[in-house]
């Protein structure tokens, strides 16, 4: 079988996360791949951090094959430095010989995995970047997510990426808004949008959730990370407008207790990706409400493909990336026209079809079969 080896920053089995790359893994090994999906590296500093996730690390770090799901195997690379917003951490040169940290030797390590040569090396976690001195691949991909310069958790990243855009045969960025940083560094990207399982969330025999009591009673839904981008104020102006109440599933990374005292805000936390179609078929609107910046305006959205496959009406605020989209929703530029859509869609109604529709032309096959025409041709 032909290898690939998939470097991101969430695990492949998260019950909460499955973005861009899980997808992409899934299509490689629908198309006769083996895939080994590399964690980011760890040490018992991260277990001060996160024991739950120190645990599952530990235990797919060691040298042999650790199957997830059929032909998906985990690996996590146990480091006695670590790279990140710690102390004594933040210079980016520590992953330019990153390897001789990581014990036991990482080389004899996926040997006895079986994939020290790979058809396929990608790289979508810069902090992984070190793995192009272990492994011997045909085709390096670098896939640029996000302007990761604007993540804390990656101090100093503008070197490390630089050496990857060189690097790469292929760099793959997911918003247009990406595509001039790269070509500063000499290099074409390949602008590959977010796209949806299709199938998953356009399912029409899932149950209402339980929160979902007051069914005569109109819901608007937030799904997806609650940080610092998150518009709260925006929130709290619907909360006191509109007729509604309004659910908010996520990890919560920012403050939110502002929202509390609000009896039509209920704050749910996160939800498993396999509940995620529930919420949203059962529901009126969706939001996208986040504050512009440097770093919400390169963002393509996954939450509004899922909510079009869906079938769910969608209101967002007037991000570059999300305007250029061509989407059947509704774009505002200000709070007081994003509450408009709000209650336009509660009140007028919406054709469901042409949601649907727009969600299943963006599907992550679809994404997949132009990468591979494009770089595995």
């Amino acid at each position: 079988m032909k290898k690939v080896i998939m470097c991101d920053f969430a695990d492949y089995n998260s019950p909460i996360f499955r973005l861009a790359n899980y997808h992409y893994c899934n299509c490689f090994v629908k198309d006769g791949y083996e895939a080994l999906w590399v964690s980011d590296a760890f040490n018992h500093l991260i277990y001060f951090k996160d024991k739950k996730d120190f645990y599952f690390k530990k235990n797919i770090s060691s040298p042999e094959r650790h199957q997830l799901v059929e032909h998906v195997y985990g690996f996590a690379p146990y480091s006695l430095w670590l790279y990140g917003n710690y102390p004594f951490c933040k210079d980016p040169k520590i992953l330019f010989r990153f390897e001789k940290y990581v014990i036991p030797n990482i080389r004899d390590s996926m040997k006895k995995m079986d994939f020290i040569n790979a058809d396929v090396l990608w790289i979508s976690n810069p902090k992984a970047c070190w793995l192009v001195n272990v492994v011997n691949y045909k085709k390096l991909v670098y896939r640029i997510a996000d302007d990761y310069r604007e993540f804390a958790r990656f101090p100093n990243v503008a070197m490390i990426d630089e050496m990857m855009i060189k690097k790469a045969d292929y760099v793959i960025i997911s918003s247009s808004t990406l595509e001039q940083h790269v070509l500063e560094h000499g290099k074409t990207p390949l602008v590959l949008s977010n796209g949806v399982e299709f199938e998953h969330f356009n399912n029409r025999g899932i149950e209402r959730p339980k929160e979902y009591q007051k069914q005569d009673h109109k819901k608007i839904v937030y799904v997806g990370a609650l940080r610092h981008w998150f518009d709260t104020e925006l929130i709290e102006k619907i909360a006191k407008q509109v007729d509604a109440d309004i659910f908010l599933i996520g990890k919560c990374e920012t403050d939110l207790s502002g929202l509390e005292k609000y009896d039509n805000i209920h704050i749910l936390g996160a939800r498993s990706y396999d509940l995620l179609p529930g919420y949203l078929q059962y529901a009126d609107v969706a939001l996208v409400p986040f504050h512009k910046t440097v770093l919400t305006n390169s963002i393509s959205p996954i939450k509004l493909y899922e909510y079009c496959s869906a079938g769910i009406a969608v209101v967002s605020t007037n991000l570059t990336e999300t305007a250029k989209l061509n989407a059947p929703v509704w774009i505002a530029e200000n709070h007081e026209a994003f509450i408009a859509g709000v209650r336009h869609y509660l009140t007028q109604g919406y054709d469901r079809s042409l949601l649907t529709e727009y969600g299943r032309l963006n599907s992550w096959d679809s994404r997949y079969e132009r990468m591979k025409r494009i770089c595995l041709g």
